[in-house]
């Protein structure tokens, strides 16, 4: 696009306009970075969109209103920004620092002080792609904003974000229709990690995750299910910090070790109580000993008084500890069906009644669930 050219304006316009935009475009590069640190400054915001306004009117009076569609452009994104529809971050700063740094060349080009730099993107393909950014939904912005980067600066070499590979603990929630979450994610690798505390743990964080979503699943989603499975994955993780010798202690435990081991609940229980969108797996996990008769632990609550979830993990941890060797435990490993005979034997004593009737009949219908 041929530029305009300012030999027939007044000297004393001119030299206004330059005093200005000396001003304005630094006063600006300086917002955008400290909005980097302050990203939701809307007074930051606020005297940006009014520079940039200013700047594109002054163009007008200067007679380079071919330039003006670029500034009109980065409004679009300003007030992309003030609505909520953009996010501001380092990357968008950074087109919006290359935006203006174009327009500071396109000027200086105009009013005679500077020649065609061959890197420069054309002005109506830029002002298109900062108006496709401002009006994209959320889904498309990161593409456009490193697309648009690229074209900014062609030196620019930007990695696109890769995915992780799926875990098999997320495979398994995937399958129990249980969509990736970050946290859930951590949960998860803080519980790989605790498994590898003790050989007796390893793996069974995936077998009680399995079991238990099958179970609340059978027995009509009673527990949403990603709560429960962050319970799943945290419930025993005060365990790991007790001391081997105990974890692996084979002989009945004393008074003292009993009060150590009944006590682990407490640290995920803690730890979960500064997220309070997982309050409902921390209900869970504080809960997982309780008995459906009330001699359960740390508070004596009856069946009623438990959450679902708790219900379905007590059952879950204690068959799990009975056909897998668990150091802590007297109890040597059982047979498969001699341990389904004792979960039930306790039905409607140590665990509720509905439950192990939901554990029958899922084991009825998925018996590898019993046998990983």
């Amino acid at each position: 696009m041929p530029l305009p050219r300012s030999a027939d304006l007044s000297s004393d316009l001119l030299e206004d306009f330059r005093l200005d935009t000396a001003e304005q475009l630094p006063r600006c590069e300086q917002l955008l970075i400290e909005l980097e640190h302050a990203p939701k400054s809307s007074e930051r915001l606020r005297e940006l969109f009014r520079l940039v306004h200013t700047l594109k009117g002054n163009l007008g009076y200067v007679e380079l209103g071919a330039l003006m569609p670029l500034p009109q452009a980065m409004e679009d994104v300003l007030d992309a920004l003030r609505a909520g529809r953009l996010e501001f971050d380092s990357l968008l700063g950074d087109i919006l620092l290359l935006s203006l740094d174009q327009l500071r060349a396109l000027i200086d080009k105009a009013l005679g002080r500077a020649e065609d730099h061959p890197g420069q993107p054309q002005l109506g393909q830029l002002c298109q792609a900062l108006q496709t950014l401002a009006m994209a939904p959320a889904q498309q912005q990161g593409e456009i904003r490193r697309d648009l980067l690229q074209q900014l600066d062609p030196s620019t070499r930007l990695q696109a974000p890769q995915l992780p590979p799926l875990s098999q603990t997320d495979t398994l929630l995937a399958r129990h229709g249980i969509a990736a979450h970050p946290d859930l994610q951590f949960f998860a690798a803080l519980t790989e990690a605790a498994e590898q505390r003790s050989s007796y743990w390893q793996g069974r964080n995936l077998r009680l995750l399995d079991l238990a979503l099958s179970i609340n699943a059978m027995g009509g989603l009673a527990e949403q299910p990603a709560q429960l499975a962050a319970a799943v994955c945290l419930h025993d993780l005060g365990m790991a910090f007790l001391p081997l010798e105990l974890l692996h202690k084979q002989a009945h435990l004393s008074r003292e070790e009993r009060r150590l081991m009944q006590g682990h609940p407490r640290l995920a229980g803690d730890l979960l109580k500064r997220m309070p969108d997982w309050a409902p797996a921390m209900e869970i996990v504080l809960q997982h000993q309780e008995h459906a008769d009330g001699s359960g632990y740390p508070k004596g609550l009856r069946e009623l008084e438990i959450t679902p979830g708790a219900l379905i993990l007590h059952i879950i941890d204690t068959f799990d500890a009975r056909t897998h060797e668990r150091a802590h435990q007297t109890l040597s490993k059982r047979p498969l069906l001699r341990a389904i005979l004792e979960i039930n034997s306790l039905a409607g004593q140590q665990f509720s009644a509905h439950w192990v009737d939901v554990f029958n009949r899922t084991l009825q219908r998925q018996p590898d669930l019993a046998r990983n």
